[in-house]
């Protein structure tokens, strides 16, 4: 399984809610599977692929990790990794986004 890690600066809620925010937005049904991860279909450039996204707080911060767990077909290993990377960029852009250029 492909992954990607980022510790974010913000309490673990605050990356929950934007996970949840990203996902109803774009209409993407989704399944808590426990308190910290999030299993959904999502289409990342055209392809339709399961990721697992597990929200985990840290003495630093909040752990954002971002797993493909079943890849659209023919989806060569670059390709798996720059999808887990666009999701883990509009997690964080969306977080970005909602606690600092829209508080101005």
């Amino acid at each position: 399984m492909n992954s990607t890690k980022r510790m974010l600066p913000y309490a673990r809620q605050y990356v929950i809610v934007a996970v949840y925010d990203i996902m109803d937005r774009d209409g993407i049904k989704y399944k808590k599977t426990d308190s910290s991860t999030i299993v959904a279909e999502m289409s990342v450039y055209g392809n339709k692929s399961v990721f697992s996204i597990l929200v985990d707080e840290q003495m630093s911060g909040t752990e954002l990790t971002v797993s493909m767990v079943h890849s659209c077909t023919g989806l060569s290993v670059q390709g798996v990794q720059r999808a887990i990377t666009a999701v883990a960029d509009s997690i964080t852009q969306h977080l970005e986004n909602e606690l600092f250029v829209n508080s101005i």
